[in-house]
C-alpha cells in the first residue's frame, strides 16, 4: 500500500493497517492517533517530524532505522517492537509500552521516558539515552571472548543472550543449544562450525555473516532469517521448521535443509542465484510438486 492511500483511508476513518508493509515509505501526515500498526513492516520507514501517534499500535513492528523525531508517542503499544537503530530523538513516549522492545542502537537523544513500561525483557544495548549516556544491559549481552570462554569450560546452553557486533568467524560451537530469547544481529560467523546445534531459542537473527559455516544436524523452528549472508554454506540434515528468508542470500550452499512447512521468500537469493522479490510463500510454488524437487530448484 503507497502511503498516499493509507492517509486517504486513515481520513477516512479507517484505522486498521495490521501487517503493513511500509518498508523505506515516506508518511508524511501530521495525524495518525490510534492507528494500528501491529505485526507491520516498518524498517527504514520516515514519518514527519513531530507526527501525532497517541495510542498508536506498534505491538511486533518491524521498525529497524525508523525515523521517529519529535513524534508524539505518548502512551503508545510498543511491546515487542524492533526498534533496532531507529532515531527517536526529542520524541515524547511519556506512558509509552516497551515491554519486550528491542533497542539495539537506538538514538532517544532528548527523549522523553516518563512512565514508560519496561521489563526485564526490554533490551537495551548501545542505546543513546535522553541525557546523551550509552546504556548496555551488561546481565544479557555477551561479547566473543566471553562466549567462547564459557564453552571451553563445557557450557553448552546459553539462555536469554544478546550477541551484537560480535566476531566468531572461524570459530568450533559444535553442540551449543541457544535457548529462550537469544538475540543475534550484525554476528560474523562465517566460516564456524557449528554441527548438531540448537537454535530454537533464536525468534531472528538479523544482517548476520554464515558462509561457508558448516551448519550440520542442526535444528531451528520458525526462524526469521533477515538479511543474512548463507553463501557457501552446509546445511546437511539442517531441520527448519517455517522459515522467513526475508533478503538472505543463499547461493551455493552445500547440501540443502529438510523443511518440514512452507518456506517465505522476499528478496532472497535462492540456490541456484536467482533472484526472488516476493513477498512470496514456498506453497505457491511447489503445492503440487513432489518432496524432492523443493531440494533442487524455486
Amino acid at each position: 500500500m503507497k502511503p498516499k492511500e493509507l492517509i486517504e483511508l486513515y481520513n477516512a476513518g479507517e484505522r486498521n493497517f495490521v501487517g503493513i508493509d511500509l518498508t523505506n515509505a515516506y508518511l508524511n501526515w501530521p495525524c495518525l492517533i490510534g492507528i494500528d500498526f501491529r505485526n507491520a513492516e516498518m524498517r527504514g520507514a520516515r514519518l514527519g517530524t513531530q507526527t501525532r501517534l497517541i495510542k498508536a499500535n506498534f505491538s511486533n513492528a518491524n521498525m529497524k532505522n525508523i525515523f521517529l523525531e519529535y513524534a508524539f508517542l505518548i502512551n503508545a503499544n510498543l511491546s515487542e517492537a524492533n526498534l533496532k537503530q531507529a532515531h527517536l530523538a526529542g520524541a515524547d513516549l511519556t506512558g509509552a509500552d516497551l515491554t519486550g522492545a528491542v533497542l539495539i542502537g537506538t538514538n532517544l537523544t532528548d527523549t522523553n521516558l516518563i512512565d514508560i513500561k519496561t521489563t526485564k525483557d526490554t533490551i537495551f544495548c548501545q542505546t543513546i539515552m535522553p541525557d546523551g549516556r550509552i546504556q548496555t544491559d551488561p546481565g544479557r549481552v555477551t561479547d566473543a571472548q566471553e562466549l567462547i570462554g564459557r564453552y571451553a569450560e563445557g557450557e553448552r546452553e546459553f539462555r536469554d543472550i544478546i550477541l551484537h557486533q560480535v566476531d566468531l568467524s572461524g570459530v568450533n560451537l559444535c553442540g551449543v543449544s541457544f535457548l529462550w530469547e537469544t538475540r543475534l544481529s550484525h554476528v560474523n560467523l562465517s566460516g564456524a562450525t557449528l554441527t548438531n546445534c540448537n537454535f530454537n531459542g533464536i525468534k531472528r537473527i538479523v544482517f548476520s555473516n554464515f558462509k561457508n559455516a558448516k551448519l550440520i544436524n542442526c535444528e531451528w523452528r520458525n526462524p526469521e532469517i533477515i538479511y543474512c549472508d548463507l553463501r557457501g554454506a552446509y546445511l546437511e540434515l539442517f531441520d527448519m521448521y517455517a522459515p522467513d528468508f526475508t533478503g538472505s542470500n543463499f547461493e551455493g550452499i552445500q547440501d540443502f535443509l529438510s523443511i518440514e512447512e512452507d518456506m517465505y521468500f522476499c528478496n532472497t537469493t535462492w540456490v541456484t542465484g536467482e533472484f526472488i522479490p516476493g513477498p512470496i510463500n514456498s506453497s505457491e510454488c511447489w503445492r503440487e510438486r513432489p518432496r524432492g524437487e523443493i531440494i533442487d530448484e524455486f
